[in-house]
């Protein structure tokens, strides 16, 4: 099992004691993976998750306060390893949970947000928000990510002011599914791990970074990474302004499909090398791209930047 769900487990093994911490963490739960589906019998609220224990404590916190009727079925995911899902129907009183919780594409998280008053429900928030839709990256194996994924961006404002408000360094970045709220340093992963309550992810965290990062000064020291770091950066700064030149003259979507994925992935991971954007590659190309495939990629995106460039000057 991955670093992520191993957190998530452990998030869902914490027992919120109060009342409002428990709303507050089916307010995450809910706002981050609920979905309002209409069928010839009404309205359900469907709720999707890989953990079946995420599903489990969903189904105990909502009978707490309402009467509903829960069927969970399960399906592999569209994906490469066929992860199974379950999937979580919510019948009977769905309609008060829909206005409890703000669930309603065209109402704002507005009157939902008082169930996160208080700073030990903003944490049982954040809780919920990651169980269902958060990720980070095992730190023995890839570079530092942290990210929760929001269906807008009012939610993924949310998310990242109570990160901000706790002195971590949290972003918003858009994508086409939605919004992501991402961390990438690792005393500000560690830091959010604490927050939510997530202990042994902290100490597992910390010990595979402190390990990692003695590693990898001992490789820049006897490769002079320096200079390669160096290089790397200014090509992706090039890549970038050549992305943004691309977008302004409309002829983003014009490009092949592998380019324009490319470039999303470019500009996720702004500071990633071949090396780290091999690793992520899957989360865009659903597949693992080689750093050979991840370099040849870019170098066709730089070759449209300068034919267009070029057709530019000369008109």
């Amino acid at each position: 099992m991955s670093f992520a769900s191993e957190v998530k487990k452990e998030l869902l093994a914490l027992e919120d004691v109060s009342s409002c911490c428990k709303k507050a963490t089916i307010l995450g739960v809910l706002q981050g993976g609920a979905n309002i589906v209409f069928y010839n019998k009404g309205i359900k609220i469907v709720v999707k998750s890989h953990l079946i224990a995420t599903i489990q404590k969903t189904i105990s916190l909502l009978k707490e306060n309402y009467q509903i009727k829960a069927t969970i079925k399960y399906g592999n995911g569209d994906n490469l390893n066929k992860l199974r899902y379950y999937f979580l129907e919510i019948t009977g009183d769905v309609e008060q949970i829909i206005k409890d919780f703000d669930l309603s594409p065209l109402v704002e998280i507005n009157q939902a947000q008082k169930f996160i008053q208080n700073d030990c429900c903003k944490k049982a928030f954040l809780r919920g928000m990651y169980i269902i839709k958060g990720s980070i990256n095992d730190p023995r194996k890839n570079c530092y990510h942290f990210e929760i994924t929001c269906k807008n961006y009012e939610l993924a404002t949310l998310v990242k002011e109570i990160f901000v408000t706790n002195q971590i360094d949290a972003k918003i970045r858009e994508r086409k599914t939605g919004y992501v709220v991402y961390i990438k340093k690792s005393e500000d992963i560690s830091s959010a791990l604490a927050l939510m309550g997530a202990s042994a992810g902290v100490f597992y965290f910390e010990d595979s970074r402190i390990v990692r990062d003695i590693s990898n000064m001992a490789n820049r020291m006897a490769n002079c990474d320096i200079a390669n770091v160096k290089k790397s950066t200014d090509a992706a700064q090039k890549q970038l302004k050549a992305i943004e030149f691309i977008k302004q003259n409309g002829h983003f979507n014009k490009m092949p499909l592998r380019l324009q994925m490319i470039a999303t992935m470019r500009e996720d991971y702004p500071d990633g090398t071949l090396e780290e954007l091999s690793e992520f590659s899957d989360k865009v190309f659903g597949k693992k791209l080689s750093k050979s495939g991840i370099s040849h990629c870019l170098k066709a995106l730089m070759n449209q930047y300068e034919e267009l460039s070029n057709k530019k000057v000369k008109n």
